[in-house]
């Protein structure tokens, strides 16, 4: 290949001349493989780039712009191949990381929800043993997050009543929390 890449090469070039593209490719593809397995450190990664680039060439040939010699071009494009792998694997290994922490995020979440669906189960079991007022009151309050007033007014009672049916609740549940409680 002569040292300018004359321009009636890039025309023949630009609109679809196969012969000069194998003829480039052939010429240059052995240095720019050697070069992109050097520096990739991957016979098999240098192969995808120089593949990826004489495709991405005969894509893009009837905009191809040379403003140098074909063979700074080409390892210029190798460079830039090759930067880009880098970053795709980077942000592939982010993305792997990332992945496998929310995996065993999503697993200790799954663990948990489990877990507490069970100590709710048996901490709802536990509470049919309180009297009816009491177990009510209690699951009012907790379960549906009602304020004392709002069970009051609920019930028909004074807040008074509400405060005092929730405190028996606390003490006759004290000895089944406690048990629940060992298992967190």
């Amino acid at each position: 290949m002569p040292e300018q890449f004359p321009v009636d090469l890039i025309h023949r070039l630009r609109t679809g001349d196969f012969k000069l593209f194998e003829l480039i490719f052939n010429t240059y593809w052995e240095e720019l493989y050697t070069y992109a397995a050097k520096v990739t450190g991957s016979e098999e990664d240098a192969q995808d780039i120089i593949q990826d680039l004489f495709a991405s060439i005969w894509e893009r040939r009837a905009r191809l712009e040379l403003h140098t010699h074909i063979r700074y071009y080409l390892f210029s494009a190798v460079r830039k191949q090759i930067l880009c792998k880098f970053r795709d694997d980077g942000l592939k290994e982010k993305h792997l990381e990332k992945f496998i922490t929310h995996s065993e995020l999503r697993s200790e979440l799954t663990l948990n929800s489990l877990i507490h669906k069970d100590l709710l189960n048996q901490l709802q079991q536990d509470l049919q043993h309180l009297p009816e007022k009491e177990r009510q009151v209690f699951e009012w309050y907790h379960f549906d997050e009602l304020s004392i007033r709002e069970i009051a007014m609920m019930h028909g009672t004074a807040e008074q009543t509400v405060r005092n049916q929730l405190g028996n609740a606390y003490k006759k549940a004290r000895p089944m929390l406690n048990r629940l409680l060992m298992f967190l």
